[in-house]
């Protein structure tokens, strides 16, 4: 409950921030957050999965729903992985912007539109 209401918190300061290196900073720690809440449920589902615990397994399928047919463990690891690549590319946006390659800057781009919409989200809340 902790990482979410941090995450909240942080969402409200997403959608102020006008100064993009400030909110560069503020979408990095947000899928630091986000990437906490996926590492916890890895463990989860491991316990679940090493206790035979079918309910558990159950409701964390219907969190990471997806259309393809896959073990939880590996959507989440796979969403693990993907916040990790995001984590990556906002941080050297951070540092030097001027150096990331055109996909990358593309890239940065696509992350901020996508963490604003999920802030947006958590405003709602």
């Amino acid at each position: 409950m902790q990482l979410e209401s941090r995450k909240k918190e942080i969402s409200t300061e997403i959608l102020l921030a006008r100064e993009e290196r400030k909110r560069l900073a503020l979408i990095y720690n947000f899928l630091s957050y986000d990437l906490s809440k996926h590492e916890l449920l890895e463990q989860a589902a491991v316990i679940a999965l090493t206790n035979r615990e079918q309910r558990v397994l159950d409701h964390l399928n219907r969190l990471y729903y997806t259309v393809e047919e896959q073990e939880t463990i590996d959507k989440i690891r796979h969403e693990i992985k993907c916040t990790q690549r995001f984590m990556k590319v906002v941080n050297r946006a951070q540092e030097n912007k001027s150096a990331l390659t055109f996909s990358e800057r593309r890239m940065v781009q696509e992350i901020v539109k996508f963490v604003v919409a999920q802030a947006r989200l958590y405003n709602q809340l």
